[in-house]
């Protein structure tokens, strides 16, 4: 008899932002669709038009805006949402009950930080009057690797836990010129997800093998 997996997909999520609070803009967004075998399906990646009298100009340096390449490149906000909305819909497979005790499925998504990401994204779908096709309860891998660490005492933690030192920390490549781009920076997701997933797959081994 042939068993299949069940279709249980995630939706790797990263932003740049005009600022920290959640009210700044978002300038662009990047994501990542994976099947349950942490194999890619799609990704899709915008660079959002936004007045700059809303940026922090200290965000904006850190997340490598360019004026010129969001004038050519840049999309209106509404059009990225609706791109990012139809996504998020084709990879939906998270159970959700209506107020009407409905079942309908939104995506499962995953962040580096995640709660940052789903702040904005709340806020970003709120101020449209839209609904955000996706769980409330984002995943995240900062989360994910402090358990690690607390699970495996095998291992020295490392000096922080940003995106950058974990990827260098589990040999996935993100150069510094490479960082605070979306597109760039939840394909690290992705690696840095699959690389922990590893490390506890050869944990889970190690432990069955010396209890046996």
């Amino acid at each position: 008899m042939k068993t299949h997996q069940p279709d249980e997909r995630l939706v790797f999520v990263d932003l740049e932002t005009a600022g920290s609070k959640p009210w700044r803009p978002i300038i662009q967004i990047a994501a990542i669709a994976v099947d349950c075998n942490l194999q890619e399906l799609e990704r899709f990646e915008a660079k959002i038009k936004f007045n700059e009298k809303f940026a922090n100009p200290k965000s904006l340096r850190k997340a490598s805006y360019s004026a010129q390449r969001w004038r050519t490149e840049g999309l209106p906000s509404k059009i990225v949402m609706k791109m990012f909305t139809e996504l998020l819909r084709h990879h939906a497979t998270v159970d959700q009950i209506s107020a009407s005790r409905n079942v309908f499925q939104v995506a499962q998504l995953v962040a580096h930080n995640g709660a940052f990401d789903g702040a904005f994204l709340s806020v970003w779908y709120d101020r449209a009057g839209k609904f955000l096709p996706a769980s409330p309860r984002v995943l995240c891998t900062l989360q994910r690797a402090i358990w690690l660490f607390h699970e495996d005492k095998s291992l020295t933690p490392p000096p922080d836990f940003k995106l950058q030192t974990l990827c260098h920390y589990f040999g996935v490549t993100l150069r510094s010129s490479d960082a605070h781009d979306a597109l760039n920076d939840v394909r690290a997701t992705v690696e840095l997800y699959r690389a922990m997933s590893r490390h506890i797959d050869d944990l889970s081994e190690r432990r069955l093998l010396a209890c046996g």
